[in-house]
């Protein structure tokens, strides 16, 4: 029996309060982008500021990392972990900054090179799913940076997923959603492109 939940119970599950669900998952986002810098600033002497503009979409694309990095079988402390996590971000997402090469001599002064590897080596292969995922979405992908740009969506998929086939107004859910996004103050998109994302999402979905 398919049952359809409506529109008012929508928006309250979605804008129930600031602290909803999704708010959640983008603060996450940017603190932990906030903690990294602040780590490998103390710890290695290295400014990372820059990683604070992308901030969630950063965040979006390393956290999956970070769980790799922390459920399997890698001997590293804290600190390293966000070294590594650093060079992975300049490597595959900032392109051709300059910075990767003193991130990659702290690598090396740790003797962290087999372990940054097979970090880079799950990275690439996130970084070809998710775009190969996204261009389903958005035709028009190019560079990298575009690709990075809707990395924020990671850890809220699955959300996006369970409403899918529960609405019956893809149009509303998709503005509902886009609005409570907008409205954590750390996503930077307009509303308009993230409602019409969210909304291909969700047809793509049911």
């Amino acid at each position: 029996m398919e049952f359809l939940i409506t529109e008012k119970q929508l928006r309250k599950i979605i804008s129930e309060s600031e602290d909803g669900q999704l708010s959640n998952a983008m603060k996450t986002l940017r603190s932990f982008v906030v903690e990294l810098v602040r780590r490998v600033r103390k710890s290695y002497n290295l400014n990372l500021r820059m990683l604070l503009t992308w901030g969630t979409s950063v965040g979006g694309f390393l956290l999956p990392l970070d769980r790799y990095i922390k459920t399997g079988d890698f001997n590293v402390n804290d600190e390293q972990r966000m070294l590594i996590l650093s060079g992975i971000c300049f490597m595959l997402l900032l392109e051709g900054k300059r910075g990767i090469y003193k991130i990659l001599e702290k690598i090396r002064e740790e003797g962290l090179e087999e372990t940054f590897d097979r970090v880079l080596t799950k990275a690439i292969e996130l970084k070809n799913v998710f775009k190969i995922f996204m261009e389903t979405i958005v035709t028009t992908l190019g560079t990298t940076m575009e690709i990075v740009s809707y990395s924020f969506l990671l850890p809220i998929i699955p959300d996006i997923y369970n409403l899918a086939n529960n609405v019956s107004n893809i149009e509303e859910t998709a503005s509902l959603i886009a609005e409570r996004l907008i409205a954590s103050g750390v996503v930077l998109m307009s509303k308009e492109i993230l409602t019409d994302v969210i909304k291909k999402l969700i047809e793509k979905f049911k």
